[in-house]
């Protein structure tokens, strides 16, 4: 965007932004400076695997003061997309501001027990990734209504190398009806009108619009209503939004205050950052906090939902695994599915509904034509399905790998897995000394 564009942008802006934010209104001089910040791209931030230090990156950080596993590059002409550290899987990249919802969900904090945890807008996968690292022995239902992001969000959460989830793609009042009162946590990232997004290009200007407000508004407490049913009677509903709009924040929160056994769940450490009375609510400014801007509520639900599943003997569907797949992996899975052409597997305690209600998953095969392949999935993955056979890269030919060239091996045949520093990139098919590349596009990185 450039100067003269951004200063009739930010004309265009100022009033119908001063009438959204409703009792959150700025004073006159504040809000000059909001709307230039609005209108300016804030860079992505790190968000460290909770088992990987800082100082470990191959570039300095400084801490983000909401999230504890957040970081952002000291130097802004870094580009942590393009380095060993990140196509390793030891950081994701987002923006600073949606990590204001997983400070609100503990993501950074070891859980005291294993949560049962539902991302009821899943996609892209910037915060279901962060929720599945932080479960513990629990699980994760990341779920995306609309089928064209799921396979965003797949990729993001293959990337953390667990297997203790499943993507489902229903309405949320159609996942309601079946899986009613199950969950100790529900994340709704809630589709807004998107005013945090307008400095990135991914949002025009009409996000400001009272029109488009009250649309987004009406959707989101539809979707807020179906998120108190999937709560468990005693669990929590974090609302994320990236949106300033007072209609889609505050306001949808004291509704759902009004609501029988919703009461605020306060978090302490974010108390600098409350926007309302009821402290359970939560902004952060791009003027301000240096980031996109986000807002974030944390509610406690004490209702009495009957759970509406009705867990049933699961039953062996006699779907046999290609015998290829114990030649890639050191175990098979105890509970997998074969749906069509690829195939997921789980955790044997994985809850008893994941089989039926599952439309993506931990991938560990797919099949072109009659041949089946590993899957990119299961060269990440961490536990005890981890590949069988892998082969050591030192920097330079790492970074061959990532660029989707063929790389020459002194060792290994047929499927590996090719590490660096002890950490998965994906598969290589050895044979005559040269490893051919099966990285995927969406995993391949240009220097």
């Amino acid at each position: 965007m450039n100067a003269a564009g951004s200063t009739e942008d930010e004309h265009q802006l100022l009033k119908p932004l001063a009438e959204a934010l409703g009792a959150q209104l700025l004073p006159a001089d504040e809000m000059r400076e909001f709307g230039q910040a609005l209108l300016r791209r804030h860079a992505s931030s790190v968000r460290l695997r909770a088992d990987v230090a800082a100082k470990s990156l191959s570039f300095a950080v400084k801490p983000i003061p909401w999230y504890s596993l957040g970081f952002e590059p000291v130097e802004p002409v870094v580009r942590p997309s393009r380095t060993l550290d990140y196509a390793a899987g030891d950081f994701f990249l987002q923006d600073a501001g949606s990590m204001l919802a997983l400070a609100a969900c503990d993501a950074d904090r070891p859980p005291t027990a294993p949560r049962l945890v539902c991302d009821l807008c899943a996609a892209p996968g910037g915060k279901a990734s962060a929720v599945l690292e932080s479960i513990g022995d629990g699980f994760l239902l990341a779920n995306e209504p609309i089928k064209s992001r799921v396979a965003p969000l797949a990729y993001n959460l293959a990337r953390t190398g667990s297997d203790r989830y499943c993507i489902s793609s229903l309405d949320p009042e159609a996942l309601a009806e079946r899986l009613g009162g199950v969950f100790d946590l529900v994340l709704v990232d809630a589709p807004c009108s998107g005013q945090a997004l307008v400095g990135k290009g991914k949002q025009s200007l009409a996000a400001v619009s009272a029109a488009q407000i009250e649309h987004s508004a009406q959707r989101a407490r539809r979707i807020l209503s179906a998120a108190l049913d999937l709560v468990r009677p005693g669990g929590k509903l974090v609302l994320s939004t990236c949106t300033f709009a007072e209609a889609e924040n505050e306001s949808q929160i004291r509704w759902l205050l009004e609501q029988d056994g919703v009461t605020p769940d306060p978090s302490e450490r974010l108390a600098g950052y409350a926007s309302d009375p009821a402290a359970c609510c939560y902004r952060l400014w791009p003027h301000r906090h240096d980031c996109a801007g986000s807002f974030a509520a944390s509610l406690a639900c004490d209702r009495p939902t009957m759970s509406r599943w009705k867990d049933r003997k699961r039953k062996q569907r006699g779907e046999r695994l290609p015998a290829e797949l114990g030649n890639w992996l050191d175990k098979l899975p105890t509970r997998h599915k074969v749906a069509g052409a690829v195939i997921w597997g789980w955790p044997e305690d994985a809850p008893s509904w994941v089989e039926t209600i599952a439309h993506s998953g931990p991938e560990l095969a797919y099949r072109t034509g009659q041949t089946w392949k590993p899957s990119h999935e299961a060269a990440l993955r961490r536990d005890d399905l981890a590949a069988r056979n892998s082969v050591e890269l030192d920097d330079e030919t790492a970074i061959s790998y990532l660029r989707g060239q063929p790389i020459s091996l002194t060792t290994g045949k047929g499927w590996n897995v090719v590490r660096h520093q002890g950490r998965a990139l994906g598969w290589v098919k050895v044979s005559g000394g040269t490893g051919k590349n099966h990285l995927p596009g969406a995993a391949r990185i240009q220097w």
